[in-house]
């Protein structure tokens, strides 16, 4: 049986802002599972019913699952990303380093929602005191490697009660606030949490880049675990309503393995089974390709 599903608004606009039909709903009863709640899901076209606010232009699902589901749906889920953690890593830092060059203090070095906690050796390279992943999947903890004692896990949801307030002085989620059930919410907790001129470091799906306006509903995005879709100009509006000092975005570009980008590819399944044994045949499977695929980053700055 389908869970009960519950009314969403526009994060930014509020609860009497008008939205329009973007995608009708074309999730079934079996599609709640952490299987299909898991990262680095194989595309699948299965979604809620997407909405689109009239103000802003924000993308959201509506109705969608409530919080206290999402929360069970993401312990429950799988790790998977594997090999491709190098590639993540890469695509990451450079975001990471712009943010870093500018922070006054390198206290606590935060990640929510990374799997096992991969990123946090940046962490610890760039001198952070210590290194925290918040993570609520189950088998992320027990994959949970440590490489250095200053290392914590929080196995959860971020809230407003996970870190005291002013303990952080970076925190970063990496295509995790389209998950969010509130991310106004989210975004207040992470201000909270931040020292004084500390940094909150994002990257998300863009609903204005090339590939969302290209593919339409067959774009990836538009996906079962995405509760929220922004733009750079309603991201940033977000974060500057909830309290950040100052807010940049800007397109981030992955470099990923060529057999990857297939696999994200809106393609029947006999074709892209094709494409992707030819790529192991002539060895290119695994060259890896830079593109401007549709993700958006973000840095924003607590006042000092």
């Amino acid at each position: 049986m389908i869970p009960s599903l519950e009314t969403r608004h526009c994060t930014l606009c509020g609860r009497e802002a008008d939205k329009r039909l973007k995608y009708e709903a074309t999730f079934t009863d079996h599609d709640f599972s952490g299987e299909i709640f898991s990262a680095r899901r194989v595309p699948d076209r299965r979604h809620f019913r997407f909405v689109e606010c009239d103000r802003c232009h924000m993308i959201y699902s509506d109705p969608a699952a409530a919080e206290p589901l999402l929360t069970s749906l993401y312990a429950e889920s799988s790790v998977r990303y594997g090999e491709q953690e190098e590639e993540i890593y890469e695509s990451y830092l450079p975001i990471l380093d712009r943010a870093v060059a500018r922070l006054p203090h390198r206290n606590a070095f935060v990640e929510i929602g990374g799997g096992n906690g991969f990123m946090l050796r940046y962490g610890q390279s760039k001198g952070f005191k210590t290194q925290m992943e918040i993570e609520p999947s189950a088998e992320a903890e027990a994959r949970f490697r440590p490489d250095a004692s200053s290392a914590t896990f929080v196995r959860g949801m971020f809230t407003r009660e996970t870190l005291p307030p002013g303990a952080a002085s970076l925190i970063c989620f990496f295509q995790v606030l389209d998950h969010s059930a509130d991310p106004r919410a989210f975004l207040e907790s992470a201000l909270a949490a931040l020292e004084p001129a500390g940094a909150a470091v994002c990257v998300a799906h863009d609903t204005s880049a090339w590939s969302a306006r290209l593919l339409g509903r067959r774009s990836p995005i538009f996906d079962i675990q995405h509760t929220y879709l922004f733009n750079r100009d309603n991201l940033a509006l977000l974060f500057r309503s909830v309290g950040f000092a100052a807010v940049e975005t800007f397109p981030v570009s992955n470099r990923y393995r060529l057999g990857y980008w297939l696999r994200l590819a809106p393609l029947p399944l006999p074709i892209k089974t094709g494409l992707e044994g030819a790529l192991e045949r002539s060895k290119l499977a695994n060259r890896r390709i830079r593109l401007l695929a549709g993700n958006l980053g973000a840095i924003a700055w607590k006042a000092p």
